[in-house]
């Protein structure tokens, strides 16, 4: 059953080797089923041909009863294993083990009734394994219902599952669908291996079925991997670094969730690279990943990708007479009476003129040792290349016309540095230019965040 894993994933990796784009089959599952599952059935019937082989070229008289043996060994190994997974799982967490308990008793019934079908029928006769296959019907109805589940499951969120840098993530999604297609054929195809192997474990079949994986995986580069029922997911981020009410900085920041990095995105929409003023043939060594930091206001969901790019927006933007932008307003700092090394810091978040925001997130490094959120209980804090702890917090539940209001309490040593990130809905218009020049099988989320940091 190893092979039933090992043989498409090696495929999938073979395939990705030469090839520039992946995750072929994101908008066209058929070629997933194509590409992995023949070559995974052919997996599990290369041991029997190999066995078979051995059992027949021994030069034993008894051959066919070596084969007969080897065949009712393979099934009641079957129903021992089911019986003892069925035993394990249900030992570990209970009712985790009904799988493998329905298999156990449904290959024990099949294996009787074929016992006495052979007393009357030829033992590699076709009826024999019709009955042992429709005997086996309701676990394998089953298995499949949820392997296949599972795999469009996993399908459906590749396209979602965060990015890893090149070359790695290059191999991340097509790796886990060829798994899964094998876990899936494992699932629901396994028991009928030791009746089916008769008919199947063939040379010529077992090629027949790597040649069709090796059909899908040479057609897959064809067909491009994305359309409007299975977009591409791209994040586009206007980022104002402000001071105050100055901005000192303005840029485009883009992400993308899944194998295919952004140079993918650019060579197949050229609007997109020529608005932010690059060059035909421009190289990606010259362009600048987005700082530490960029994409705070949409924590965790930062977390699913480990690289983005910063772009230039060119002019420098002026606030209209009416914008305020969100900032920080020191209240007051008590120092406490009883524990001189301590003080408590009254702090107010001004959303300036904003009206749609999305999320407001804090990141506060240094010495905190508590604070009013979270019921006075600091999480657990992040550590970034061996630096001082930060501990992250989201805000929401307040109208924007509301400020909020909060406290920390520090060690006096050192100050606390308190950045602050402001997702907004509204767009400027020139954000807007470029989020319109993405095509249709792109699902843009685009934003305004504003980025601000602060020693207190």
């Amino acid at each position: 059953m190893a092979l039933a894993l090992v043989l498409p994933v090696l495929l999938a990796v073979i395939r990705l080797l030469p090839a520039t784009t992946a995750m072929s089959w994101f908008a066209h599952p058929w070629l997933a089923v194509l590409t992995y599952v023949p070559i995974s059935v052919a997996g599990m019937l290369i041991p029997r041909i190999s066995v078979a082989e051995k059992l027949m070229a021994s030069g034993s008289i008894d051959a066919s009863g070596n084969m007969k043996r080897f065949d009712w060994g393979s099934r009641w190994g079957a129903v021992a294993m089911y019986s003892f997974g069925a035993a394990v799982g249900t030992h570990l967490i209970p009712g985790n083990g009904f799988f493998s308990f329905i298999w156990a008793c449904f290959l024990l019934a099949a294996n009787s009734l074929l016992k006495t079908i052979q007393a009357k029928f030829r033992r590699s006769s076709l009826l024999n394994f019709s009955l042992y296959a429709l005997s086996l019907a309701v676990p394998i109805l089953i298995s499949l219902y949820v392997g296949v589940m599972l795999w469009q499951t996993l399908q459906e969120k590749m396209g979602m599952a965060g990015s890893i840098p090149h070359p790695f993530g290059f191999f991340v999604a097509d790796i886990i669908m060829a798994a899964t297609s094998g876990y899936v054929v494992i699932l629901a195809l396994s028991p009928l291996i030791p009746v089916a192997g008769i008919w199947l474990a063939s040379s010529r079949i077992v090629l027949f079925l790597v040649s069709l994986s090796i059909l899908g995986a040479s057609v897959s580069p064809q067909f491009f991997p994305y359309n409007t029922y299975a977009p591409k997911r791209i994040l586009l981020q206007r980022t104002f670094s402000t001071q105050g009410q100055r901005i000192l900085g303005a840029d485009y920041d883009l992400a993308v969730f899944d194998a295919n990095s952004l140079p993918f995105v650019f060579k197949n929409v050229e609007a997109v690279p020529k608005f932010l003023g690059l060059e035909p043939g421009f190289s990606w060594k010259t362009v600048s990943k987005s700082p530490s930091g960029t994409w705070m206001a949409i924590y965790p969901i930062s977390r699913l990708f480990v690289e983005s790019y910063r772009f230039s927006a060119g002019n420098k933007v002026v606030l209209k007479d009416d914008q305020r932008l969100p900032h920080i307003i020191l209240q007051n700092v008590k120092e406490d009476i009883l524990n001189p090394d301590r003080k408590r810091i009254y702090v107010e978040i001004d959303m300036g003129s904003l009206h749609e925001v999305w999320a407001s997130v804090l990141n506060i490094t240094g010495p905190l040792t508590s604070w009013s959120f979270s019921d006075e209980r600091l999480p657990v804090p992040e550590v970034v290349n061996g630096g001082p702890p930060s501990y992250i917090c989201r805000l929401s539940g307040k109208d924007t016309s509301e400020n909020w209001k909060f406290w920390l309490e520090a060690n006096t040593s050192k100050p606390l540095q308190v950045d602050l990130a402001v997702l907004d809905h509204e767009l400027d218009d020139d954000t807007r230019t470029l989020l319109h020049l993405f095509p249709s099988w792109a699902a843009t989320i685009a934003g305004s965040t504003y980025l601000s940091s602060y020693l207190i």
